[in-house]
């Protein structure tokens, strides 16, 4: 489930199609997750055999979803990641979704960069010589990126970017460093922030009932 993320059931509540100018059969289908009772919206294609001219469908396959997963998966580092940092991310997860490997590359490494620079990076510096100056990186962390090919230092032409074989394995494994990088310098200094910040109401409250008593 986009929502909840359960492997379960869906229960389908209403189905409506329509034919394309060229034939195909297009359904719209809701479902309801069983176990979080929210919504999802998918579209499923029938193709027409294009040499007969009677109704021949061929199932070509579930083609959207709505909402999107992956976007539904994004959202939770909204709280902690800057906004327009996540929006890059956001922009390549779509690419993802629809195998643009490129597109996506670009803007996860985009993502990165509008990052490290909002971390305190140098804006002159390269992107792998941005990675090495931050000492709040782990070694990991820096390895890992300089391992990453679209994270390479890229030149002003368009055979020195780094784009030209970018495939699918690339594009999401730059997609999975983002996300641990995410989670390494926003998500987890932010969830101990806020924990910190609980102890000290805690002890405030705690230390105020014991100078009333």
């Amino acid at each position: 489930c986009p929502h909840c993320g359960t492997k379960a059931h869906f229960k389908m509540l209403f189905l409506e199609s329509y034919k394309s100018k060229n034939g195909d059969r297009i359904y719209y289908v809701i479902f309801k997750c069983v176990p979080c009772k929210k919504l999802i919206l998918e579209t499923v294609r029938f193709e027409q055999n294009r040499y007969s001219n009677e109704v021949n469908l061929k199932f070509s396959g579930w083609e959207d979803m709505f909402p999107s997963a992956t976007i539904l998966f994004a959202e939770k580092f909204s709280e902690s990641v800057p906004a327009e940092v996540l929006a890059d991310f956001k922009e390549g997860i779509i690419c993802i979704q629809n195998k643009c490997w490129k597109a996506a590359s670009a803007m996860f490494r985009r993502a990165l960069q509008s990052s490290l620079i909002q971390l305190g990076a140098k804006e002159e510096l390269d992107l792998i010589d941005q990675i090495k100056s931050l000492p709040t990186l782990t070694q990991d962390i820096k390895d890992w990126a300089h391992n990453i090919r679209i994270f390479g230092n890229w030149g002003v032409h368009p055979q020195d970017d780094n784009l030209k074989n970018v495939d699918e394995k690339v594009a999401k494994e730059a997609q999975s460093f983002l996300e641990e990088f995410f989670n390494y310098v926003y998500v987890m200094p932010d969830r101990v922030a806020k924990a910190r910040k609980s102890d000290q109401t805690d002890t405030a409250k705690l230390d105020a009932e014991t100078s009333n008593s």
